[in-house]
């Protein structure tokens, strides 16, 4: 029997458990409209879903789209990274043809023409995913603005109209191209995907009679009293219940077995939740210290106001990209569910003591001076020929450590 309920992975579009947001009607909205489109979402809040919706949306209208994963391109090398760049594009666009694109020149010119020769009845949407996995790369300016001189030059040539790309990542795009004039994430749609409203998630949790479980309304509220409507927590509190229906007979859910789904098949050891050791992972990276002490800061209960555009330095931008905080009632940050407060107390618990925090930032400091000489050597290294990235990584080095040392003075020490 197939299981109605899908904690992981993409959900079918067809899937009863699919549930509509508003960022679904926006972003369809606006590729209609062929406006470029930026979706900016942190881990397992559906964004692979709404992609599917879209893409079952439009080509029954006419659309072809592409889907570009760009994350499968890490660690090459530039002129292989457009190769495969342009492998992949062309294989979904003219599958008979063969690729020429080997720079950002050349894709420049490859959508040019494609643009000229294709029926303007067949739109063409493209979807870059896994934009954050560009951020390393010393030729991501160069790509991005091509992307933004395919949008500036539609008033030249309209049939770049028929053209459009949704660009899709787990990051503040400010920090994927440095000049501003030159992105195309200025001129198009942002599109932030959040949790499910209460009435969203109860449209997920009545499908438990599809399951064969009854549930009363307190049931339905414990939910999302647990969860706020994230979708992989709903999708796993009731694939939870789901399989207790298969394995022990349960017809009859009731708040208790909620919160006793919550604990057994989120929060305890044994179900080692992907969604919480992601969380807890990157938390734990040594590039997060500052973005934690802030974490805990809101955990304590501290106002402080949610700026996801850069507020405290862009760590409530690292905070809300990991997942963690969102805006509560009252424009301050706040932790995102329930669940996240239950699994991050013992995690935030190990409060270290005040020297090992100095501790810490000194061994970060020494270590992004290591790094900000060493990018300094290679410009010099380069000459007049620097590529792209190097001054913008040169810059964000720099910025840190003059964070860090902000902060190591913040604790009484110089």
């Amino acid at each position: 029997m197939n299981r109605v309920f899908q904690a992981g992975g993409a959900i079918p579009p067809d899937s009863p458990t699919y549930v509509e947001r508003e960022a679904d009607g926006v972003a369809l909205l606006r590729v209609r409209q062929m406006e470029y489109v930026h979706i900016i979402v942190a881990r397992q809040m559906g964004k692979t879903c709404l992609l599917r919706r879209l893409a079952a949306h439009l080509e029954p209208e006419g659309y072809l789209p592409v889907k570009i994963d760009l994350s499968r391109l890490a660690g090459m090398e530039m002129d292989q990274w457009y190769k495969a760049l342009g492998g992949a594009i062309v294989d979904q666009i003219a599958p008979d043809a063969e690729s020429s694109i080997v720079d950002q020149d050349s894709l420049y010119k490859f959508f040019i023409r494609v643009a000229q020769q294709r029926n303007s009845a067949h739109p063409i949407v493209v979807t870059l995913d896994e934009i954050d996995s560009t951020r390393l790369l010393d030729f991501s300016d160069g790509f991005f603005s091509t992307l933004r001189a395919l949008y500036n030059d539609r008033a030249d040539e309209p049939a770049l109209r028929e053209i459009t790309f949704v660009m899709v990542g787990a990051t503040d795009p400010r920090h994927l191209i440095k000049d501003p004039g030159l992105s195309p994430f200025n001129v198009g749609q942002e599109i932030r995907l959040e949790e499910f409203t209460s009435a969203e998630t109860r449209r997920l949790t009545d499908n438990l009679a599809l399951a064969g479980i009854s549930a009363s309304d307190d049931v339905h509220e414990r939910i999302y009293g647990w969860t706020s409507g994230q979708p992989y927590l709903t999708q796993k509190v009731c694939a939870t219940l789901e399989d207790w229906r298969v394995r022990r007979g349960t017809k009859q859910a009731t708040v208790g077995l909620v919160d006793q789904a919550v604990q057994e098949g989120v929060l305890s050891a044994k179900a080692n939740d992907s969604n919480l050791s992601h969380i807890r992972a990157r938390l734990d990276e040594p590039a997060a210290f500052m973005a934690k002490a802030f974490l805990r800061r809101i955990f304590a209960g501290e106002r402080i106001r949610f700026e996801p555009h850069g507020g405290a330095d862009g760590r409530l931008a690292e905070l809300y990209l990991i997942g963690v905080i969102k805006e509560g009632p009252n424009g301050n940050s706040v932790i995102r569910n329930r669940i996240y407060q239950e699994a991050l107390k013992g995690f935030l618990a190990r409060e270290v003591e005040m020297e090992t925090d100095v501790d810490d930032l000194r061994k970060q400091i020494a270590i992004h001076r290591k790094n900000l000489s060493r990018l300094e050597e290679r410009k010099a290294r380069h000459g007049l020929d620097v590529p792209l990235k190097l001054p913008n990584e040169i810059d964000l080095e720099r910025e840190e450590v003059a964070r860090l040392v902000r902060a190591l003075k913040e604790l009484g020490h110089g």
